[in-house]
């Protein structure tokens, strides 16, 4: 039993303690100022530990027993309290009853009391009484949100959603909490399919309020299921100012990226380091080069992964405004090479170098080994079989050329500029040839 020591002395605290430690002669109850009835029993804290270790044992029939005859022996009604908890327990819902409006005539303002009879009465399926004894409740407490709850899932119980979100509604108009507004939410979108109210409710709070997590994750939920992608990026915007969570701040960016929405992505990004490689990617994408040439370099520095080193080696000449400069060219080859001896094998650098060393005509043959070897890990990839049809251009193999560039044609069509000028040259090639 001694593992359940400090349990019981916690206990005996709250029941003998409180009750006795001033005598039972001069304990005077708070509300009416008149002498406690309690009365001492000379084996009481004997008959406490065996009931509380009945009740940890969920033999609640013989813990019952006991606290009922330490209410008869004591007159304490903290023990009937007790006891009409354990009646619940055992489904005595009736009994149960009995014994709460006894408890209720000696102590009416007792919010706890009101709230077992509310129990008591759901479960015996008197619905009617059930609420009344809620709506008491929550008048003795009406600043407890558990009493609205009772209220309000009564209500519910019976299909009277509107009431039951006006039960909240009251609520939260003096408190103008996040729970009442969570839960007359979900009234409203669960319950009552009202999308508009959920919505006007929420944003209303999240903007006068504020936009805490519960409310505004409500909020970005019904916008995530409609596919309503700007709402949903400015709710992720707002809950990373809120929260400083850079989980919120890279969902944004995520969604302002897919929309091109580039500038909005870069801003957040940029003010969060959420993630700096997403960082690179969009400032890539927006053709922002010097910046995103910097970001390189920093997280080459901060980590020495050669793939940053390789998109440093990209990015000196995409970010440079005179690209077939010599020192130029050769700096960017040397950086990609420095890679690719690290272990940088990816088909996109590999293709990159060996594009540019063959558009500049700096080394045609090694430029179309490196496409090759790209060509290995992905084979259909028009934009590789573009760098090595212009390879065979440049060596003057024009028939191998076209049909190359046939393939690419036909599968990207001549949107892109690059390709359109390099099927037009290829073709003039070709007629000469001929």
């Amino acid at each position: 039993m001694s593992r359940y020591l400090l349990t019981i002395l916690a206990v005996l605290l709250l029941f003998a303690g409180c009750s006795f430690k001033n005598g039972p002669s001069a304990h005077k109850s708070a509300a009416s100022g008149k002498k406690s009835e309690y009365r001492p029993f000379k084996y009481e804290n004997d008959y406490i530990i065996h009931a509380l270790y009945y009740k940890e044992h969920k033999a609640y029939a013989r813990a019952y027993t006991l606290f009922k005859e330490l209410y008869e022996k004591t007159s304490n009604p903290e023990y009937l309290k007790e006891a009409v908890k354990l009646l619940i327990a055992l489904k005595e819902y009736d009994e149960a009853l009995k014994d709460l409006k006894i408890l209720i005539q000696k102590d009416p303002a007792n919010v706890e009391l009101y709230r077992l009879m509310t129990i008591a009465y759901i479960k015996t399926g008197k619905k009617e009484e059930a609420l009344k004894s809620a709506q008491k409740a929550l008048a003795v407490d009406p600043d407890n949100i558990q009493s609205v709850d009772m209220v309000a899932s009564i209500h519910m119980m019976e299909g009277e959603n509107e009431k039951a979100y006006e039960a909240y509604e009251r609520y939260y108009e003096k408190h103008h909490d996040d729970e009442s507004v969570i839960r007359m939410a979900s009234i409203l979108y669960h319950k009552l399919h009202d999308r508009k109210r959920t919505v006007n409710l929420l944003e209303s709070h999240s903007k006068i309020i504020g936009c805490s997590e519960k409310v505004c994750l409500f909020l970005a939920e019904i916008y995530r299921q409609e596919n309503d992608l700007d709402d949903l990026a400015s709710v992720y915007s707002r809950l990373y100012r809120a929260t400083g969570k850079s989980e919120y701040a890279q969902k944004a960016a995520e969604i302002y990226t897919y929309e091109k929405r580039y500038k909005k992505a870069i801003e957040i990004l940029e003010s969060s380091d959420a993630d700096e490689r997403l960082l690179l990617a969009v400032l890539k994408q927006s053709r922002e080069y010097k910046k995103a040439l910097s970001l390189a370099k920093k997280l080459y520095d901060e980590t020495l992964d050669p793939i940053w080193q390789a998109e440093y080696g990209v990015l000196l000449y995409e970010s440079a405004d005179k690209k077939d400069d010599p020192k130029l060219l050769k700096k960017v080859e040397s950086t990609l090479q420095s890679a690719f001896k690290k272990g940088v094998n990816e088909a996109l650098y590999l293709n990159y170098l060996g594009y540019l060393l063959i558009d500049h005509d700096i080394d045609v043959p090694r430029g179309m080994k490196l496409v090759e070897k790209a060509l290995k890990t992905a084979p259909d990839s028009p934009f590789y079989l573009d760098s090595l049809a212009w390879g065979y251009y440049k060596l003057g193999n024009c028939a191998k050329a076209e049909r190359i560039m046939k393939k690419v044609v036909d599968k990207m069509g001549l949107d892109d500029k690059e390709i359109k000028s390099h099927w037009e040259k290829i073709n003039r090639c070709r007629s000469k040839k001929k």
